[in-house]
Formats: C-alpha cells, structure tokens, sequence
C-alpha cells in the first residue's frame, strides 16, 4: 500500500542534452516521415530555428536522462520490479532544439491505493517533471503515471 506521506517528495535533478540523431531515431522508429523531424533545412523553411522535438520524444528524457528515476523511486518504497506505465502527457512551455541542455526535476504529486481481485491492489501514482534549459528558461512539463501492481 502506496504511504501518502511521501506526496510532494522531489528527486534530485538530472539532465540531458537533446541529440539531433535521437530525434531522426525516434521519429523514424514511429514511422513518422515529417522532414521537419530529419532535416534542419527543412526545419528551418517551415520557420523552426532548428529541427524542433517531436511529440513524443520526452518519453526519451525519462528514461535515458533520469537514470536514477528507478533507484529514486524504490527509496520511497516502491517495488520498481512491479511497474507498469500508465500514460503520460506533456505541456510545451517553449521550443526544444537540438543541443539543448535540459534539466529536470522530478515530484511525486499523487498517489492512491485500488483494490484488485484476489487480494490485490495497485498504486497509482502520478509524478511531474519540469524542465529548464541551459538558459533556465522553463521549457516543458512532464505529468507520467504508473501503476504498481501489489
């Protein structure tokens, strides 16, 4: 059972910098063929500064630039081994570009315990990331929830 106590806990920062070859990645593993997405040129003659970040790639930033996001995680009591992904939303706050340095900060913001079948119950916990850029100008906001099943 999920202890409320631990709501409004933060994790320590961490960052990531945004790789122009990451966003090609991503959005080709998508199948999303947008030249905006693969090419600075084309980029630029639909009037971004650069090749802008697609939708989804700050599912990337949760799980390659919080490495400690786990570990952090299991600290509260977690049991990280019985996670599933619930969803995830993000607000855009600015443009994101390629060599950006972003940081994120991490905080659980609600938690609830569901009973299941059989004994069971799962967590639902709701956690929101904040980003900055190298200029500490707020960029993008991160809500993701997970879902622990006990």
């Amino acid at each position: 059972m999920f202890d409320k106590s631990k709501i409004g806990h933060s994790f320590a920062p961490f960052t990531i910098e945004v790789q122009r070859n990451k966003i090609h990645e991503l959005t080709t593993a998508i199948g999303d063929d947008n030249p905006i997405y693969h090419s600075r040129e084309a980029a630029l003659e639909a009037g971004f500064a650069d090749v802008p970040i697609s939708p989804t790639t700050p599912t990337m930033f949760n799980f390659w630039g919080n490495r400690q996001r786990g570990e952090s995680l299991a600290d509260l009591g977690i049991n990280v081994s019985r996670i599933l992904h619930g969803e995830e939303e993000y607000e855009y706050l600015a443009p994101i570009y390629p060599n950006d340095v972003l940081t994120g900060v991490t905080t659980l913001v609600d938690g609830k315990t569901r009973p299941g079948s059989g004994g069971y119950s799962m967590d639902i916990l709701t956690t929101e990331t904040y980003y900055v850029n190298q200029h500490n100008q707020p960029v993008l906001k991160s809500r993701t929830t997970i879902i622990v099943r006990e």
